[in-house]
């Protein structure tokens, strides 16, 4: 019954996807951030479609919803921008392809020592062992080609199979006649020193057949330098894989290594510190004199505050206010900013719940099908500790977006604030079929997101779930610390998170085109908006975490959810809910402070 329940849920989704693209307008202005652009080519991506800006830069083209626009201009760097459901309104800046630099510093690169270098192989994917020590691809002063051991195709008769197929031009011979006819003889074979046995396969790399007598590669595995190919390695023990064909690398290999090396580092002959798979702890070394001074941010108190809020405020008491209210409601009844701002300011600053949530009736009845809208309101909601009511808006959210994951975490995470643990735990194997399945998108940053959230579920409420929990769907790890999950309502905001930490120093994560075009354009086609950072326990001290909004292309604010969890995944968990208001742009304003 449950499966069929199932089924018929994926069928749905897939009928709701496809009724999803219907015929949008939108239209926009293109700048390049301080003059209007004439001439912008505004084309949707792979199709003959397309417009250009007239003399003030505006626009106006049609598209279908999960459709590419795409804005070029002569000297311009390219932008993609996937159209939503909500889409309307885009107002673009173009880059120049070559910036103005205000300074520029050079200094000499402090070549790094074996231990540091030792130290950091598990984090740094461009480092291999080898015999003569350890080589860092980015200081050497020749080629060097590093394979990742997942990156390898367990498929075919052994590694070397997946090791082709990464090296563009290598051959591989196999047993047969013509390999002896190639390589002479065995008496040959033997005077090279190399294998006799037939049965093992012979790798040629690009450089060695350029030559008329090509050798086969040699081997090195962990360290050990041998010409036997070490078929015995299933692609799930290698580690790493380098192939080495500069001459100036071969060179220590002497004559044997002149048809070039293949380097591999096992798992198993790995000795460097472990470190988690997750999100490495926010590090205050990620840069030089990356040091914070408190000028350089500004507080919420010091933004300017809305005309209808000063007037309300100005209330001697709560029936003045109310009063206000509704005088202010005639002016700005098509605003849904002015129902969230008097909802939070009537809710916290007077304490009036009641009225507060007459606010959010209208904005159910006026806006209840923009999900941007909805997501705020059960972002402030939640923050309030108004968790039915919050819940409620989620399932709105979830039947007007049922193809975006995101409407599975946050569904999920409010069933478990209402206490229906039982409910949220179906939700996320539900969730798991379906990306199994294939009817919903993956992403290696949101997959990370709802297994943290998952295995929270579980750990605190192992008791109920015990059935779920052996079966081995959502994991606990090790982390002990403090998780910092952020949420926001809209696809296009566009925002900078400053971490400080205790010693002043900081570390910037850049949600924008800009930045991150490939996770910008990810997260509208799978549909997810969320990201998570973990401060470990050794980084402990004052945290500081500030933001930078740029825009999200509209003239509008974009509301931003921060879930802090302390002692996460322990007995001893607590968290809390922050909510804030993104308006004032290029402004870098603080958020809060973690103790």
């Amino acid at each position: 019954m449950v499966k069929s329940k199932i089924v018929v849920l994926a069928i749905g989704l897939v009928f709701a996807q496809v009724s999803l693209g219907q015929v949008k307008n939108v239209q926009g202005t293109v700048t390049d951030g301080k003059e209007l652009l004439e001439n912008v080519t505004v084309s949707v991506k792979d199709t003959d479609i397309g417009v250009k800006t007239d003399s003030q830069g505006k626009y106006q083209i049609e598209v279908q919803e999960g459709e590419t626009l795409t804005f070029s201009f002569m000297g311009k760097k390219t932008v993609e921008i996937v159209v939503e459901d909500v889409t309307e309104f885009l107002n673009v800046s173009l880059k120049s392809w070559v910036e103005e630099l205000d300074e520029v510093v050079v200094s000499k690169r402090r070549k790094k020592s074996q231990q540091e270098l030792f130290q950091e192989y598990n984090t740094n994917k461009d480092i291999i062992k080898t015999s003569f020590g350890i080589l860092d691809k980015e200081s050497l002063g020749h080629s060097l080609k590093i394979i990742d051991g997942d990156d390898l195709s367990p498929a075919g008769q052994d590694f070397v199979d997946a090791l082709e197929s990464w090296i563009p031009a290598s051959v591989v011979f196999r047993p047969s006649a013509f390999r002896i006819a190639a390589q002479g003889s065995l008496t040959q074979l033997r005077k090279q020193g190399r294998p006799t046995d037939l049965t093992a396969p012979v790798l040629y790399l690009p450089r060695a057949l350029r030559h008329p007598k090509p050798l086969p590669a040699l081997y090195e595995i962990d360290g050990v330098v041998t010409t036997v190919p070490p078929t015995f390695l299933h692609t799930s023990e290698i580690e790493r894989i380098a192939v080495l064909e500069s001459l100036t690398g071969l060179a220590k290999y002497g004559t044997m290594g002149a048809g070039g090396v293949v380097i591999i580092n096992t798992k198993t002959g790995n000795f460097s510190p472990n470190r988690t798979l997750e999100r490495e702890p926010l590090n205050p070394a990620l840069l030089r004199d990356n040091y914070f001074e408190d000028k350089d941010v500004v507080l919420e108190s010091s933004l300017e505050t809305p005309i209808y809020l000063e007037k309300i405020a100005k209330a001697k008491n709560q029936k003045e206010a109310r009063d206000s209210y509704g005088d202010m409601e005639k002016m700005y009844a098509n605003s849904p900013y002015f129902y969230l701002d008097c909802f939070t300011y009537f809710s916290e600053q007077i304490g009036d719940e009641k009225f507060a949530l007459r606010m959010v009736e209208t904005l159910e009845e006026r806006f209840g099908t923009d999900p941007t809208v909805l997501k705020a309101l059960a972002y402030k909601l939640e923050a309030q500790g108004m968790h039915q009511k919050a819940h409620e808006i989620y399932i709105k959210v979830f039947k007007l977006r049922p193809g975006y994951v995101q409407s599975y975490k946050n569904l999920a995470y409010s069933f478990k604030s209402i206490g229906e643990v039982e409910k949220s735990a179906a939700l996320y194997a539900r969730y798991n079929y379906l990306i199994g399945e294939d009817i919903l998108g993956e992403s290696k940053e949101f997959e990370s997101v709802m297994d943290k959230d998952f295995s929270n579920l579980l750990v605190l409420n192992g008791s109920k779930l015990s059935k779920l929990a052996g079966k081995g769907i959502g994991d606990s790890d090790d982390f002990d610390g403090t998780r910092l999950v952020f949420e926001w309502n809209d696809g296009e905001a566009e925002f900078e998170i400053q971490f400080v930490d205790p010693n002043g120093q900081y570390f910037t994560w850049a949600h924008s085109l800009d930045a991150d075009p490939n996770r910008i354009t990810k997260e509208k086609q799978i549909g997810f908006s969320s990201e998570e950072y973990l401060i470990y326990k050794p980084l402990n001290g004052t945290w500081k975490v500030n933001i930078k909004y740029l825009g999200n292309k509209q003239l509008t604010p974009a509301y931003l959810k921060t879930t802090v969890y302390h002692n996460f995944n322990t007995k001893n968990q607590t968290k809390e809910i922050k909510v804030f208001k993104l308006r004032a742009r290029d402004v870098n304003q603080q958020l809060f402070a973690l103790n």
